[in-house]
């Protein structure tokens, strides 16, 4: 082999790995133009075409979700492998993990049943996914997914923000043809400012791994007023697991609370987590529903709007707590235990262990299955 097909040989690594014909869009943004490294829409068209999309879907009642995903420590894994790998120079190294990124990106798109959507870039190592969604808890779980995805295959972590928005986000008494954009910037800046939060807040605490932090849209007329249940996803509910998220101080009938986006527990007793806020260390605290959202009290040092809040779950109700006879009598009726409050949960598996007879018990697990179809049934 010749030097200049050596030379040529050890840049094809580099060479980016998508087909043009596959932009990852859906409906939105379509006619853009593809980043010519990652294979994704390229930010100038993502930014024109975006606004009206997303204010149309909004305007008909649809949520829509927006997501930034950050490399983590690009800039030293570049440096690194300038020290260490005698073929790469510059930037080369940083521009593989991008193309690879944006094939991983778009696979991962064109796996997903959205009817409107895409992914673009964003700055040298950021992407932005944007989609109309059904339900907010698929949205995160198809974010989850990209970022585990993207961590077993990329040499380097990468951590998402990401928020949904309804029709009640839009501000009102608008007019013309160029609001939409500063809108979007508004929303797209808040999903920017939740990300790095708790990328600071990780790295004050010299934690790896990348995370999925969620935040809400601003108010329109910064109105103290409940939050709008469909464009929240539900609480983190198994064990170990951990949630990063932005709350807002607020005040409910005249005491302070930070308010989390995720819809609140069933039930007056609330849950249980191991919470953090802004890098301090973890409490157990209890985890309330304020008009169906869920909220913390908040301490007097919590004195900004805005906090980078972990929730670890800790004492969840898990399957194996269910008896057996009861978990048939379930299966048979159709019907889902967390349909009832945890605090309901505990008092029926109570009376069922302490029967004195069978025949008791078989009553006492009638009564419970009769509890959780009524529940399921008039659930919203």
């Amino acid at each position: 082999m010749d030097q200049i097909a050596a030379a040529h040989e050890a840049l094809l690594p580099s060479v980016p790995l998508f087909d043009p014909t596959q932009l990852p869009l859906r409906e939105w943004c379509a006619g853009s133009r593809e980043d010519p490294l990652t294979g994704l829409i390229a930010f100038p068209d993502f930014h024109h075409y975006l606004p009206h999309r997303l204010v149309s879907t909004l305007a008909r009642g649809g949520i829509v979700g927006l997501a930034i995903g950050d490399v983590d420590g690009l800039k030293q894994h570049v440096e690194a492998a300038n020290t260490s790998d005698p073929a790469s120079f510059g930037h080369l190294a940083g521009n593989r993990v991008m193309a690879r990124l944006g094939l991983e990106a778009r696979s991962w798109f064109h796996r997903l049943s959205w009817s409107e959507g895409c992914v673009a870039t964003f700055g040298g190592d950021e992407v932005i996914i944007a989609a109309a969604i059904d339900a907010p808890q698929d949205f995160v779980l198809a974010i989850t997914e990209l970022r585990d995805r993207l961590a077993a295959t990329l040499p380097v972590p990468v951590s998402f923000g990401l928020m949904m928005v309804g029709a009640r986000h839009l501000p009102a008494g608008q007019s013309g043809e160029t609001w939409p954009h500063p809108f979007t910037d508004t929303l797209l800046a808040t999903v920017d400012r939740c990300l790095f939060a708790h990328k600071a807040m990780r790295r004050a605490r010299s934690a790896g791994g990348a995370i999925v932090a969620i935040t809400q849209p601003p108010e329109p007329d910064n109105a103290r007023r409940p939050a709008d249940l469909s464009t929240l996803p539900a609480l983190p509910a198994a064990q170990g697991s951990l949630a990063c998220a932005v709350a807002r101080l607020t005040e409910v009938s005249g005491r302070a609370v930070l308010l989390l986006p995720y819809a609140g527990p069933q039930g007056l007793r609330g849950s249980l987590y191991r919470v953090a806020i802004n890098g301090g260390k973890p409490t157990t605290q209890v985890v309330l529903s304020v008009h169906g959202q869920a909220a913390l009290a908040a301490s007097p040092d919590d004195d900004s709007n805005e906090v980078a809040v972990t929730l670890q779950v800790i004492h969840p109700s898990t399957p194996a707590q269910v008896p057996d006879d009861l978990a048939a009598a379930l299966t048979a009726a159709g019907g889902t235990w967390h349909a009832l409050p945890m605090h309901e949960r505990g008092q029926l598996l109570h009376l069922i262990r302490e029967s004195a007879t069978p025949a008791v018990r078989a009553q006492r697990i009638t009564a419970a299955v009769a509890a959780v179809t009524v529940r399921t049934r008039t659930s919203p």
